[in-house]
């Protein structure tokens, strides 16, 4: 979990959806784990109760602040209720707005404009809500690298990687039906869009890309470990879940392996052995390395420490 002093801090490993209008849901949400909590909107609240969520959202995003867990709010798209949405929930303590159903920069552009807006009139540094842009439509989907680059405010792009439980089951929603395919168990179909999501959410400047997990059976722990995996194999850094039982999944995958860790910090000393001998590779576990290892080694670490977890000494290696 994030220290209560760096609600903020990114990457995110688990982000956990909560209907906004349920105020007893978000209070019982953090118990399960998530680095962040997603109150919706959107999708999850009834038309009739879109306007009453506004308020108990923003006294969630309150309660998180006092708990270190990040506050994320997706909002409606602007032209259907999102803008009222950013101007009642920009707050102190708000991480992040996503903003669904994305086709082009210019709705990015003017969410950031309508953000800094929000946090001047809210007392708050301009600047200090970031951005997740949800590319759901075709036009989205091609134009990712825009997206991300549209605003410095932009930290990340999420997409669904899909499940299928059983032959006859199929899930769908707003990427399946606007890319096409048809999720299978493989996901052979979705290789292509999301290494392509991944990708340009980086070259436009989003670092931190991320996945949802949907389309599992809730109760079926190994495919969400499997599905997990593929999200971190591809190059998302996080999950975004809608049940809690996957929440501990995100964050046992999207943190380094002790295996892992060990082989990085060795990497790492051997490196710098090395470098003090006046060489720029060095033979280390029956393979070559060179200084590209150096910055692959050094973020190991940085994660694990994120992530409480303990270092191995030098010498202990």
């Amino acid at each position: 979990m994030t220290s209560a002093s760096e609600p903020n801090q990114w990457p995110f490993r688990s982000l956990l959806f909560v209907p906004g209008h349920k105020p007893d849901w978000i209070r019982k949400a953090v118990g399960y784990g998530p680095e962040g909590l997603i109150l919706d909107l959107e999708d999850a609240v009834p038309p009739a109760e879109k306007v009453g969520a506004r308020a108990i959202t923003r006294d969630g995003i309150a309660f998180l602040k006092t708990t270190g867990v990040g506050a994320f709010v997706r909002i409606n798209p602007l032209d259907e209720g999102g803008v009222e949405d950013v101007l009642s929930v920009t707050t102190a303590g708000l991480t992040c707005i996503l903003l669904p159903k994305l086709r082009d920069a210019d709705q990015v552009r003017e969410l950031a404009d309508l953000l800094s807006y929000a946090e001047g009139k809210a007392g708050m540094e301009r600047g200090e809500v970031s951005i997740m842009a949800i590319p759901e439509t075709a036009e989205g989907l091609c134009d990712v690298r825009q997206l991300a680059s549209a605003s410095p405010r932009v930290k990340s792009v999420l997409t669904a990687i899909i499940d299928r439980v059983s032959d006859d089951v199929v899930f769908t929603g707003d990427t399946v039906l606007a890319a096409g395919f048809i999720p299978t168990r493989e996901g052979f179909e979705q290789i292509y869009l999301t290494s392509k999501l991944c990708v340009e959410s980086r070259a436009g400047g989003a670092a931190y890309p991320m996945a949802s997990l949907i389309g599992t059976d809730l109760q079926d722990r190994e495919a969400a470990v499997r599905i997990a995996k593929r999200m971190k194999a591809t190059g998302f850094t996080g999950c975004v879940a809608i049940h809690p039982n996957h929440v501990a999944v995100a964050n046992e995958i999207f943190r380094p392996t002790p295996s892992e860790l060990k082989f990085q910090v060795g990497a790492l000393k051997a490196m710098r052995e090395a470098e003090a001998a006046g060489l720029y590779a060095v033979r280390y576990r029956g393979m070559m390395i060179d200084r590209a290892n150096v910055a692959l080694a050094e973020k190991v670490i940085a994660d694990a420490r994120r992530c409480g977890m303990e270092i191995p000494a030098e010498e202990d290696l």
